[in-house]
């Protein structure tokens, strides 16, 4: 059966509402254009907050470090200078020292340079080990060693103050042994020659056996 006009009518607006209404749909479920571009319009604000929070942070960090940086360059400093300071004074301190030793045997009524030794111009602490001993079976050994300093006298053996009455630098008989120490201080401003002279003056049948070490200290000045 052929339709009317009517039912045509009313399928023309069916299709025509049911095209509007499907069209209408994700306006509605999201709000429509306006929300949207409000929402994107708030995120960028977000991400441009974000970005402005990050360089900030960077350049904080940044500064800090170089803070850090700038402090750590001057501890360097400050202890590689403490350092030199130091080395400075260590080198300042130290000590030159200028020794020697021999040893002379069987010396019988005469006088012999045991140790020597030639030092630069300057002011010395001097000083020596003397050991003597009477080396012969029997006889008298009188001995005495003295230290010298360009030929002046600086110390004598014969004026120690011996603990034991066995240790004694003069007027020994066989196998005595004496150690002694003589000190003395000597300023030049040329070279100067350090000695110590030992001599045995009884003869008879004494010899005097001698070991001697010279220890010159050098110093800034004595006072």
């Amino acid at each position: 059966m052929a339709a009317g006009p009517a039912q045509h009518t009313r399928a023309a607006q069916h299709a025509s509402a049911t095209r509007h209404s499907g069209a209408a749909q994700p306006e509605l479920a999201s709000g429509g254009l306006p929300a949207t571009n409000a929402r994107v319009t708030a995120l960028e604000a977000a991400v441009a907050a974000l970005r402005a929070d990050l360089t900030a942070e960077i350049a904080a960090r940044q500064a800090a470090d170089a803070r850090i940086t700038a402090a750590l360059n001057a501890e360097i400093a400050a202890r590689q200078a403490a350092d030199a300071a130091l080395a400075a004074q260590i080198a300042a301190m130290q000590t030159t020292v200028f020794s020697a030793e021999g040893t002379a045997t069987n010396i019988s009524n005469a006088t012999v340079t045991v140790a020597s030794r030639t030092v630069p111009a300057g002011s010395y602490f001097i000083l020596a080990a003397v050991q003597m001993a009477n080396g012969l079976p029997a006889g008298d050994a009188n001995a005495r060693c003295v230290m010298r300093a360009d030929g002046n006298l600086l110390a004598d053996t014969s004026d120690s103050s011996p603990a034991a009455q066995h240790h004694r630098p003069v007027g020994q008989f066989a196998g005595f042994d004496d150690v002694c120490t003589p000190a003395g201080t000597y300023s030049s401003g040329s070279t100067v020659t350090v000695q110590v002279d030992c001599s045995e003056s009884n003869g008879d049948n004494g010899g005097l056996n001698a070991s001697v070490q010279i220890a010159a200290i050098k110093v800034d000045g004595l006072q």
